[in-house]
């Protein structure tokens, strides 16, 4: 038999707390009466004091929420701290229930006997009682309920040792504990949730670790992961886990597995924040649940007089580099999964694969299985958004048609009714009235994308290129600078490079033109456009030798350039033909003499 404990809690019905004299201890507060049972209900009694206030006071802004939370404690303290050793315990950062003093019910008795107390049938977990408008609060109470319920429908002992509790993780469905923050680890308390791979992959954002010593920084490093799972549930592909879930998690000794069974989550994101001097380092790492492995971790300063537009860049920064590498990581997946009968969901995955080896061949395997999936599906928001994408490259690499131009606008305009909160969408539709030399639309359409998703890098880098075909580069410059932060390591930065130099090359200025011609260059040695720019701003700015090197690079690269070469550039959507103009006048000078236009020529391109 158990040592009697002086305090004794019943969840199992209704609340009912009593002292060591066997006194009833009346907790007039409904907050209170939660705040202990979610407590008792936590492993070693303890939860943070953010976890408190998500799940009581959500609705409310953080220092509000704090100063409620300060006076619930100072009132239970009073009621409950009545020995010489302190029952509720509550130090800067985290509120703990001394579970030596107190026997819980619901922790050790669903049938039989617990310590000394009699034998009982257990009622509903806190039979009759809620919270209005607390849905944290809600939220927990619900699973609590349900985890209970299972447990004694099977007969089975609602807490076990944490040896047997990890043991049994697989087997119990669910735990009733979800405070993760001491080790060793328990299971997590939400009902187990298996990711289910024909589903797009999702994101647990856990709160982040404030390790600066001083709780005034729980702000920040709350604030950063709060701004994060905000920004990230704008990435429509990736659907992203609740705050209200993800933060009853802690990040501190967190088993990752264990973490992404109890929420259901591919992959997960911690962060830490430490202070080194005067100042600031935040370190963020990106894993994958189902292996453990760490697929991304990057150190980041941040000065201690950081500004509101410093936190919100990046934010916008950290959200694009997440979106690439779980983007990669699930090309990877389904490249290496071997399946006879792919799902929908495989064939976007594969198809977004090949679409990103940029090869003719691999973009028309791309196109085959993104009709596939559309075939299966054809409301697919993802599948829509994929083949427009593949025939959007497929346009430009191949200098595509009226017809195809129009067959990409259809697409792009099915994608946003399909999902009308998809920045990709809207990108695309833009991306398809540049084509048809429509700048107005093109860059209303490409703004929204923006709004939706402002860490979207391509539409800052696309609505660079719109105003460069509107002939305002100067308005480019800022936008492709744009993209060029967020996202500097994108498979397609060739792109915003190009125009770049593009934007430079317009505006005469001829050596900055060169240089990010280069770079591009870098990136894509193919990309005949850049090597165009690359010519002509060599030739313009009076270096001929280099510019006749760079016109036999593009010959070499493209054999039937030298031939074709107004073809290629009066298909490029310019309202103001003078650039035009002067992309021909550089080659012509480059090439010294082995290329020259006609004005046959020019009839017979234009039509």
């Amino acid at each position: 038999m158990s040592e009697t404990r002086p305090f004794a809690l019943d969840l199992l019905g209704p609340f009912r707390l009593t002292g060591p004299n066997g006194q009833r201890i009346e907790i007039t507060s409904k907050k209170g009466v939660a705040l202990i049972a979610m407590l008792a209900m936590a492993s070693d009694g303890e939860h943070t004091r953010g976890w408190l206030q998500d799940k009581l006071w959500g609705e409310r802004q953080r220092p509000q929420a704090q100063s409620s939370l300060r006076r619930e404690l100072t009132a239970l303290r009073r009621s409950l701290n009545t020995l010489p050793r302190p029952l509720l315990v509550s130090e800067h950062d985290r509120v703990k229930l001394d579970l030596d003093q107190i026997d819980v019910d619901a922790r050790t008795l669903v049938f039989g006997t617990a310590g000394n107390r009699p034998q009982r049938r257990a009622g509903d977990f806190l039979e009759g009682f809620d919270i209005a408008g607390a849905e944290g609060f809600e939220e927990w109470l619900r699973t609590q309920r349900q985890a209970l319920a299972a447990r004694l429908a099977t007969g089975a002992t609602a807490v076990v040792s944490e040896s047997e509790r990890t043991e049994k993780i697989s087997q119990a469905g669910s735990a009733l504990d979800r405070n993760t923050e001491a080790p060793p680890r328990p299971a997590l308390s939400v009902p187990e949730m298996v990711a289910d791979p024909s589903q797009p992959p999702s994101l647990a954002v856990l709160p982040f670790l404030n390790l600066t010593g001083v709780a005034d920084n729980d702000y920040l490093a709350e604030g950063i992961s709060e701004d994060l799972i905000d920004r990230l549930s704008r990435l429509r592909w990736l659907p992203v886990i609740a705050r209200s879930s993800s933060f009853s998690v802690s990040a501190e000794n967190a088993d990752l597995k264990a973490v992404g069974r109890s929420l259901g989550a591919k992959y997960v994101l911690e962060g830490r924040l430490r202070r080194a001097a005067d100042t600031f380092w935040l370190t963020i790492a990106l894993s994958d649940t189902t292996s453990g492995y760490t697929l991304w971790s990057q150190r980041i300063e941040l000065s201690l007089s950081h500004s509101r537009e410093l936190l919100d860049q990046l934010a916008a920064e950290l959200v694009t580099l997440l979106d690439t590498r779980i983007d990669y990581a699930e090309q990877m997946r389904a490249r290496n999964r071997h399946t006879d009968h792919p799902d929908v969901n495989d064939l976007i995955w594969r198809g977004r694969w090949h679409l990103n080896k940029l090869t003719r061949q691999d973009s028309e395997t791309a196109r085959q299985l993104f009709d596939e999936a559309l075939k299966r599906d054809p409301n697919s928001p993802e599948a829509l958004i994929q083949a427009t994408t593949c025939l959007n490259y497929t346009i430009w690499s191949q200098r595509g048609s009226a017809d195809e131009i129009a067959e990409m606008r259809r697409l792009a305009q099915r994608a946003i009714i399909a999902d009308p909160d998809d920045g990709r969408a809207h990108l695309l539709a833009g991306m398809g009235e540049m084509w048809l030399r429509q700048p107005v639309r093109a860059q209303a359409l490409l703004q929204q994308a923006i709004a939706l998703n402002p860490s979207l890098a391509m539409a800052h880098a696309q609505l660079g290129g719109c105003y460069n075909l509107a002939g305002e580069p100067a308005r480019a410059l800022p936008a492709l600078r744009a993209a060029l932060r967020l996202s500097p390591n994108d498979v397609h930065i060739f792109f915003t490079f190009g125009e770049l130099a593009v934007a430079h090359g317009m505006l005469e200025q001829w050596r900055e033109a060169a240089e990010w011609a280069d770079q591009s260059l870098l990136r894509r040695p193919g990309y005949w456009y850049a090597q165009v720019i690359k010519v002509t701003a060599l030739a313009r700015g009076g270096n001929l030798a280099a510019a006749r090197s760079s016109f036999d690079q593009l010959v070499a690269a493209k054999p039937g350039f030298a031939a074709e070469y107004a073809a290629y550039l009066t298909w490029l959507p310019f309202l103001d033909r003078t650039w035009i103009d002067n992309l021909t006048d550089g080659l012509e000078i480059a090439s010294g003499g082995r290329i020259s236009r006609s004005k046959d020529d020019a009839k017979a391109v234009l039509g």
